[in-house]
């Protein structure tokens, strides 16, 4: 029933005449898109923890198989949900544990290290995990517990290895600040409207520029971002995301660090927009006011926020269009188009 409604919003949102992102006043109503315009947009207030760690960690399908692994991997093939990843000593870890707290939750301080109690976005508690310094193991330096009953998926554990003691066929690459590196990851595209069939996620050779390397004691950060080209087959409106794409999408935690380099280092996006531009990536927003450009620089990633309304389902948006960016959400039904962007994190070395 669910998709019956949303076929009929978006034969009808098909069937609304296509404009150019400059704008009409005689038209500003039924235009497809103003990329000046968040109207449809509403400002993020509340996180869930429990969606905020585990998009930290491993991103999971609804059948709660590994779609992909954003942080650590298991060392023991016999313990698929214990993960590790390299540290220089405990702060090291500290950091990066910290950083899988969602941004309005808090961690209690205990000896030895936290206690964190998880909640969801209204309150709702939903589980626990610790994390503590090792002590007399030289290899392990601290562990993050996940407590009985908390429906984390497909991680019980994480050890934070020392970096002298770490496998050497767990090999983690090493990556410099400003220089593009190819890896092959899914690229979206969509069929013709008004019935576009399920998306042909492809594996293309594509280019990953580092914004942050990981030879400085912080995580390498890459991103690709899509084109915002003039084909409605690479960027459509929100229901095709959530029909057909999220979960290829990067998670609140992974955008979380693309946010706050961007907001801290926007001259450096800059440039990186005009190097890929002048390399023909079109990363840059498009200003030829082409009917089916975003004429923006809006991403969709992959966090769904269910409301118990049909048609009123949200996700979250990265916004870079100013700068200092920020995260919003947009309804599924939304009729303008977004784009989307994938991200790479590697552990400090």
């Amino acid at each position: 029933m669910k998709n019956l409604f949303y076929f009929f919003i978006m034969m009808a949102v098909a069937a609304m005449p296509l404009t150019s992102c400059e704008k009409d006043p005689q038209t500003e109503e039924e235009q497809q898109h103003n990329p000046t315009s968040d109207e449809d947009q509403t400002p993020i207030t509340a996180f869930d923890a429990l969606s905020w760690l585990q998009g930290s960690l491993v991103v999971v399908n609804d059948n709660g198989e590994v779609i992909r692994r954003v942080y650590g991997e298991p060392l023991d093939e016999s313990q698929p949900d214990v993960l590790s990843a390299p540290v220089a000593d405990y702060a090291a870890a500290e950091k990066v544990f910290l950083s899988w707290v969602a941004p309005d939750k808090e961690v209690t301080k205990v000896e030895g290290g936290y206690d964190y109690h998880l909640t969801s976005a209204d309150g709702k508690a939903q589980g626990s995990v610790s994390f503590r310094a090792v002590e007399g193991d030289a290899r392990i330096v601290a562990r993050m517990t996940v407590a009985e009953g908390t429906d984390l998926k497909k991680v019980k554990e994480f050890e934070f290895i020392s970096r002298d003691l770490w496998p050497e066929n767990a090999v983690i690459p090493k990556v410099e600040a400003g220089k593009i590196y190819f890896y092959d990851d899914y690229v979206l595209l969509w069929g013709d409207p008004p019935l576009r069939p399920k998306d042909t996620a492809t594996h293309k050779h594509i280019p990953f520029y580092c914004i942050q390397g990981n030879g400085d004691g912080k995580e390498g950060i890459l991103v690709w971002l899509s084109p915002d080209s003039d084909s409605f087959h690479e960027h459509p409106t929100p229901y095709f995301y959530f029909e057909f794409g999220l979960s290829y999408l990067p998670t609140e935690p992974e955008a979380q660090k693309v946010l706050d380099f961007y907001n801290n280092n926007t001259e450096f996006w800059k440039n990186m927009l005009d190097e890929m531009e002048a390399k023909g990536y079109k990363w840059k927003p498009s200003t030829d006011f082409i009917t089916s450009a975003t004429c923006n620089s809006e991403f969709i990633i992959n966090d769904f926020r269910e409301v118990p309304i049909i048609g009123t389902d949200m996700t979250s948006i990265l916004d870079l269009d100013d700068d200092q960016g920020y995260f919003s959400t947009v309804s599924s039904l939304s009729v303008f188009y977004y784009r989307y962007m994938h991200i790479k994190i590697f552990p400090a070395l």
